[in-house]
């Protein structure tokens, strides 16, 4: 759900002052945002490529017939694969998505609370 435009601009106003305040804090968190986006993609990559070295360990063990090294490569490849899932679970949706309600459904004290705020910004 989108902010109003008056919720934006309040928005702005603190997001100004706090730079304006402190900076060194305001670039810390806008640092550490952009860290955040991407180490879910990274840890993704990560994943993709211990589960193709596991399958490979996997596959040169079975060849040789070394059976520690299949035994590496199972539980990189499975934990590769563990890594991945989890890694894909946690991402976040799209914010029209995570805010909508499910038909049907009663609305929840979240949605009772954005509308009683927006009424008290209306009357004022």
């Amino acid at each position: 759900m989108p902010l109003s435009e008056h919720e934006q601009r309040l928005l702005d106003q603190i997001e100004q002052a706090l730079y304006a305040d402190d900076p060194k804090f305001a670039a810390t968190v806008r640092s550490a945002r952009s860290r955040s986006r991407s180490h879910p993609r990274r840890m993704l990559v990560v994943a993709v490529a211990g589960g193709v070295l596991g399958l490979a360990l996997v596959l040169v063990g079975l060849l040789a017939v070394l059976i520690p090294v299949s035994v590496v490569g199972f539980v990189l490849l499975v934990g590769s694969c563990g890594l991945a899932a989890q890694q894909l679970r946690r991402r976040p949706t799209a914010p029209e998505q995570k805010q909508a309600s499910k038909p049907g459904r009663p609305a929840g004290i979240r949605s009772r609370m954005e509308d009683r705020l927006r009424r008290r910004f209306d009357e004022s």
